[in-house]
């Protein structure tokens, strides 16, 4: 995009909105950017938070050795 482009644009949306509501507009557009921005990197800082590096993870518990079936002492 070149810089006539720009301006066009730029006349092109100061004619549809008009002088007076351009500023507001704009305020809106930038609060609504920071705010993404800051969802994106909360969210980035609790993904990295809650990841842990494999050397930290435990383990799984050992499982029980296997049960041994019933002796036959009984049948006599």
């Amino acid at each position: 995009m070149g810089a006539g482009e720009i301006l066009l644009i730029l006349g092109v949306v100061l004619l549809l909105f008009g002088a007076e509501r351009l500023p507001a507009m704009a305020r809106s557009l930038g609060k609504a950017l920071e705010d993404f921005r800051r969802a994106a990197r909360d969210l980035t800082h609790d993904l990295m938070d809650n990841q842990q590096p494999p050397s930290k993870l435990g383990a799984p518990p050992p499982l029980p050795p296997p049960s041994e079936p019933p002796s036959d002492e009984r049948k006599g």
